[in-house]
């Protein structure tokens, strides 16, 4: 990027994305009187005090006291980078961001860039090896794998020589691309290997995993280590491709293997996903889920996949949200997606989709596998394994659905130890939103009515004489009087945006976000009025006071003093 991004497009930008919208997507609203609330998701809570306004558009947490804009949203809540998140924005608008000439701070991470740079040009390399190899090219075809699809997933070969990889030596045991041993010379990592790079959010290529072509080699899968630009607990392998691929996404499959991402993809399923040889994360799933609140979990029908189906299962549980739903999809004995859509079709895997288990009865199905509900006991023990699993749901909603499909199936009701996990009556979710109640002086409404209608400066000049009155917070109020006379159309986004990093931003989001008492006569012009002259006539007594101070203690009032004490005690203008 040439330099920074110009201060007019942020603004404009917050002035056009809907925030609500933003958040909804990731966390459901509920509507009440003006505003939008959630139980908060930054931190763990039952009743919901994180408030999302429509026409201040900002959020603020008045438990945790989280604040700001649809930007810092998208940086606290998908821990996006401050420019990445500009990014997103204009993405979701379909502009482009653009970025003024010249010298700027340099943006975050900027020392990844040369790395990122020898990333592209491995998977150029790898790309072009595959071009020139008959054996990488027929294992493809092979498989079923047509040239469009290895184009769209850029899948390269790694040659089997060992020092194939050319470029920055230590750039390249930066990123992994190289191993060396014991001081000794360094060689490549990946060899004789079809080569899948692995991208993130951005498109850019991190890592790569690389699967063997002779079946005489080990380890069948070979992922690139942990480094500065990879970290697989954050990474989802397919997730670019298939956010290029599909704007309307319905479903998301989330399977275990690259070829399982490629098959289904060639044969229709452009939706599908794997997870980079570890088990998948709850960081994962809420970023599936943040995309898509219907995910289809794909594992093979052995006992090694019902074990990391299991493993999935309890991953999900703390993201089961609102509207969110997840389903557990076991394949024939011997098959997986891709074996299994390379012989039988789409029509038929889709059959087999809808087949699929949900969470609760694959929850209900091992757990019922492990108790024999026939008895006191072994009801006693379902009641027990249920209980930590149960705990994890958010969802009140779903609880008590459960809860009544338990005391179906034991024929009983459940006693007092069940219902106290699943927390408090259905009433939770319509309880009211928690908003501190607040000591409204002068200087903190003036500053609240600022906030509200920036407009309201232009009633008043900035009263620089305030500075001196020792009111708490008046040199902030100030501060606001002097941004919006700098920039009289400024909105409230925007202005709050100006103390992004400032010692009084968190401070200025929750007076933003309370809501003085007032009746139907209340304006907000004479209200703004009355708060100056209140804070004027503090000003007044605070002068006087001190004149009196300096008299009584026998000291010589100068020329100004003395015409200030007339003026104050005459109750002339000052």
């Amino acid at each position: 990027m040439a330099g920074k991004i110009p201060r007019s497009f942020i603004d404009d930008l917050l002035n056009r994305v809907d925030i609500v919208e933003i958040i909804d997507s990731r966390v459901p609203l509920k509507k009440k009187g003006r505003e939008y609330w959630a139980c908060c998701p930054f931190h763990g809570e039952k009743t919901p005090s994180f408030s999302v306004s429509p026409t201040k558009q900002f959020y603020h947490c008045f438990g945790c006291q989280k604040s700001g804009n649809a930007v810092g949203f998208l940086m606290d809540y998908d821990h996006m980078e401050f420019v990445e998140a500009i990014e997103s924005l204009a993405g979701s608008l379909g502009i482009e961001v653009p970025y003024e000439e010249g010298s700027a701070p340099p943006r975050p991470r900027d020392d990844l860039e040369p790395l990122l740079q020898t990333m592209e040009k491995c998977s150029a390399y790898y790309q072009q090896q595959l071009r020139d190899s008959p054996v990488a090219v027929d294992y493809l075809k092979n498989r079923g794998i047509s040239g469009q699809t290895a184009k769209t997933f850029a899948i390269g070969y790694a040659p089997p020589g060992w020092n194939s990889v050319q470029g920055d030596t230590q750039k390249l045991l930066d990123t992994g691309m190289l191993l060396q041993k014991d001081g000794g010379k360094p060689y490549d990592r990946f060899r004789n290997r079809l080569m899948f790079p692995i991208r993130d959010r951005r498109g850019r290529t991190i890592a790569f995993g690389g699967r063997v072509i002779d079946p005489e080699d080990n380890p069948k899968y070979l992922n690139s280590p942990e480094s500065k630009l990879f970290h697989k607990g954050a990474e989802i392998y397919g997730l670019h491709e298939l956010k290029q691929s599909v704007t309307n996404i319905e479903r998301i499959y989330v399977t275990e293997g690259y070829m399982d991402v490629l098959a289904l993809h060639e044969y229709g399923v452009k939706t599908a996903v794997a997870t980079l040889g570890t088990a998948i994360n709850n960081r994962q799933i809420e970023t599936l889920f943040r995309l898509c609140k219907n995910l289809v979990f794909c594992f093979d029908g052995d006992a090694a996949g019902k074990k990391a189906a299991w493993r999935s299962l309890e991953e999900c549980l703390a993201s089961l949200k609102e509207g969110r739903l997840a389903r557990f999809l076991f394949l024939p004995d011997g098959q997986d997606p891709d074996s299994y859509i390379s012989e039988f079709g789409q029509a038929a895997f889709d059959e087999l989709v809808g087949c699929a288990s949900t969470l609760t009865e694959f929850l209900f199905e091992n757990l019922l596998g492990e108790c024999n509900i026939r008895t006191l006991e072994g009801r006693a023990q379902f009641l027990d394994r249920l209980r930590p699993y149960l705990a994890k749901i958010p969802l009140q909603s779903l609880k008590d659905q459960i809860l009544a499909e338990v005391e179906s199936r034991i024929g009983q009701k459940v006693d007092g130890r069940m219902l106290r996990v699943l927390g408090e009556p259905r009433a939770v979710e319509t309880a009211r939103p928690r908003v501190p109640e607040t000591h409204w002086t002068p200087t903190r409404l003036a500053i609240n009515l600022l906030l509200r209608q920036p407009k309201l400066a232009a009633l008043t000049g900035t009263p620089h004489e305030l500075a001196d009155s020792g009111i708490p917070g008046v040199d902030l109020l100030l501060r606001l009087l002097d941004e919006i006379h700098d920039e009289p159309a400024i909105s409230t986004q925007n202005l709050l945006d100006r103390f992004r990093g400032d010692a009084h931003e968190s401070h200025l989001y929750k007076l933003a976000a309370m809501d003085p008492q007032t009746t139907a006569d209340d304006s907000l012009e004479r209200m703004f009025e009355d708060c100056l002259q209140r804070l004027q006539k503090q000003y007044i007594d605070h002068r006087r006071k001190r004149l009196i101070d300096k008299l009584q203690a026998g000291e010589t009032l100068s020329e100004a003093e003395k015409t200030e004490h007339r003026q104050l005690f005459t109750n002339q203008p000052v």
